[in-house]
């Protein structure tokens, strides 16, 4: 009994301690079809700072895309493409049927560093998704 006790302390702290991101980098289910473009790149310099990046998505599918979706980008600090920050998402709430575009947005921040050292970042990977 005290070794289940002991076990069952252990499980509720390690849980208790885990970290949640809501970032999915790399996950969900890939939508073909979508095409970007980028018009804005920008860094926000108040507080700790935050990356900014927006454009347009079209859907150039046959299909229609449904809603709710995700956009995902990866952040660099700059256009060598070495280092990376980190990547972020936004959730589009609209449905795209075929020929349709949407605006977004994905806003970038971390904690680790500090963002406003690199003026001439960039970003990669754009891709739209589904959560799984």
């Amino acid at each position: 009994m005290k070794y289940v006790l002991v076990l069952a302390a252990s499980l509720i702290l390690g849980f208790s301690s885990c970290q949640v991101n809501n970032t999915v980098v790399g996950g969900g289910t890939t939508i073909n079809g979508i095409t970007f473009s980028v018009d804005t790149l920008y860094m926000q310099t108040g507080g700790s700072g935050e990356l900014v990046v927006g454009g347009l998505a079209r859907n150039s599918s046959k299909t229609t895309i449904t809603s709710p979706w995700y956009i995902e980008a990866q952040f660099y600090t700059d256009s060598t493409f070495v280092t990376k920050l980190g990547g972020s998402n936004t959730q589009i709430g609209v449905p795209l049927s075929p020929g349709q575009q949407t605006f977004w947005k994905i806003f970038f921040s971390t904690s680790t560093v500090d963002v406003r050292q690199f003026p001439n970042f960039t970003v990669s990977s754009l891709r739209a998704y589904y959560s799984n």
